[in-house]
């Protein structure tokens, strides 16, 4: 690939790039021409290089998660064409393997791309064209832009969407290629369901690097591999991706309805049974799951008893004129959601959630009871990626229902309240268990078809504590939280080891991990080979060849990417 220009820039853009751009109120295109323009180098230029005398150097080497840093980082190539990302990894791979990481939104769980190891950094996100390319007959993104630039271009332009997260800010190149999910998975399937090419940047073993263009009807053998493993492969495995395509896409739905309800624990969950009622919530929402129509998806937040309340979130999309819902015999999606919340006793005692309405994915500033909106609206009501913390995560999938000993862990852990060294409580308020409706349309798709290995699973788990602190980077200050979180998963999973490993339940319940929310404590439980296995299940081998023929030397590594075969 021809270069058409390159730029060393002393005094870059902010803390993210792509959001400084967007500030300015201009289109994206003028916006991101204008700053070019406004660096000193000519029209067409492929590269931006920043150096750590910028003024915002810091800002890009520090992740959405506050815990990580890249204090050794020295150079950020910032790609302005997908040539500009070849010549920024040809540059980059001279810092040596493990010390190149890529950024996209920076919203990765763990240090995979802000950590000491991190050299040199390549951000993506000016890399963020999104359309129709008529030439190949297919919808591309490319692996800078955002959930929000996807939902906005795609819905703006030609009506469709892609089953993406609700995030707004979590980047599309990590999202996409590791199975990326959300609140239209049920009707649509995974963001990988949809991918038909992507555009991969790679480094052999002579270090050179190679700009692949691969697709479902690419070869059998290595060039097949390459495309399969981005669909649920996870980020940071194989090379620098730079565009994802889409032969089709689904047609965005026209309208949504949004239910948000509470249950207090101190009114109602305490006084009327304790963990007898926390058992008939979770019941309810497991027969939610099992009775509403694809086209809903419903969220279970079972949060920290100091949070207040435990809320279910539920989005049911239609097509047609507001309250021309095509479930039986009602307009709306409401009766039900009261008859089945009815059958355990619960709906009467549901109040309006009051405060903020917390967690992943789904941050609600100030939810209210009932809205039925144009279905863009509701992306826009539900793209809360909430404020900058400090957060620990972990993940599992459950083809069945909760068993009793799981709930009464559930109970428990909700209403501990851990002290640090000093005796001192901790602010457990961000803490919570978020239960996700899953199935559909996601399980109509063979384990081995993609790279997802769950396909079979009813529900989606995600962990979750936050904290805040003065300074960003690691610190003792987030202690008792991380050993709080990593108590109650141990305990969740006793029975299989620690860790909800599909090998060790002769019940057939749990299912493993979601790369995308990496956890590296699952190290802990037969390596780094173990983690894997639990995100990739019988899709591992697969996985590791394809490591093996694009990255022999291993260039792109954390503490859990794939290892080659």
């Amino acid at each position: 690939m021809e270069a058409h220009g390159l730029l060393k820039r002393r005094t870059a853009a902010g803390g993210s790039i792509a959001s400084l751009l967007a500030s300015t109120g201009r289109p994206a295109a003028q916006a991101k021409s204008e700053f070019v323009a406004a660096a000193g180098a000519a029209a067409g230029a492929d590269l931006l290089v920043l150096e750590p005398d910028s003024p915002q150097f810091a800002g890009l080497t520090q992740g959405f998660n506050r815990r990580w840093l890249a204090p050794n980082c020295v150079v950020i190539f910032v790609p302005l064409t997908e040539q500009g990302a070849q010549i920024a990894l040809a540059k980059a791979i001279g810092f040596g393997p493990g010390h190149v990481r890529v950024r996209g939104g920076g919203h990765c769980y763990e240090d995979f791309v802000f950590s000491e190891q991190t050299l040199a950094l390549i951000d993506v996100s000016l890399l963020d064209e999104i359309g129709f390319d008529s030439q190949q007959g297919v919808y591309y993104a490319q692996s800078g832009g955002t959930n929000w630039d996807l939902y906005r271009r795609l819905y703006w332009h030609y009506g469709l969407t892609l089953p993406a997260g609700s995030c707004y800010s979590v980047g599309l190149g990590g999202h996409i290629c590791g199975g990326g999910y959300g609140l239209l998975s049920r009707e649509f399937g995974l963001t990988v369901d949809w991918l038909s090419g992507v555009h991969v940047v790679t480094v052999d073993r002579n270090r050179n690097t190679l700009f692949k263009r691969v697709n479902r009807q690419s070869a059998p053998g290595p060039d097949q591999n390459l495309f399969w493993a981005h669909t649920g492969g996870g980020g940071g495995n194989f090379g620098l991706i730079t565009r994802y395509e889409f032969a089709t896409l689904p047609k965005a739905p026209q309208r949504a309805e949004i239910y948000t309800m509470s249950w207090s624990w101190a009114d109602t969950i305490v006084p009327q049974g304790g963990k007898a009622y926390l058992k008939q919530i979770i019941e309810s929402f497991e027969a939610l799951t099992r009775t509403l129509p694809p086209s809903a998806f419903a969220l279970l937040k079972l949060a920290h008893e100091a949070a207040g309340a435990v809320s279910l979130v539920v989005q049911y999309a239609y097509d047609g004129a507001p309250g021309s819902s095509t479930i039986p015999g009602s307009s709306t999606i409401l009766p039900l959601l009261e008859a089945t919340l009815n059958q355990f006793g619960i709906y009467a005692a549901a109040t309006p959630h009051r405060g903020a309405l917390i967690g992943h994915p789904i941050y609600l500033a100030n939810p209210i009871p009932y809205q039925d909106l144009t279905w863009f609206e509701a992306v826009q009501t539900l793209n809360g990626s909430g404020p900058n913390q400090k957060g620990k995560y972990k993940s599992a999938y459950m083809r069945k229902d909760f068993p009793d000993d799981q709930i009464a862990t559930i109970y428990r852990y909700l209403r501990l309240y851990p002290t640090e060294a000093d005796g001192e409580p901790i602010d457990m308020s961000q803490s919570l268990l978020q239960v996700d409706s899953y199935g559909g349309k996601i399980n109509t798709v063979p384990p081995q078809a993609t790279a997802v290995w769950q396909r079979s699973s009813l529900f989606k788990l995600q962990y979750q504590t936050y904290w805040q602190d003065v300074e960003s980077g690691p610190s003792p200050n987030g202690e008792a939280h991380i050993r709080w979180i990593g108590d109650f998963y141990r305990d969740m999973y006793a029975a299989y080891g620690g860790v909800p490993d599909p090998a060790k339940d002769p019940s057939n319940n749990v299912d493993g991990c979601y790369i995308n929310y990496p956890d590296t404590d699952l190290n802990q439980y037969g390596g780094r080979e173990g983690a894997l296995r639990l995100y990739y299940g019988g899709n591992l081998q697969r996985l590791t060849q394809a490591k093996a023929e694009w990255d022999p030397l291993d260039y792109f590594q954390n503490d859990q990417s794939i290892i080659a075969a």
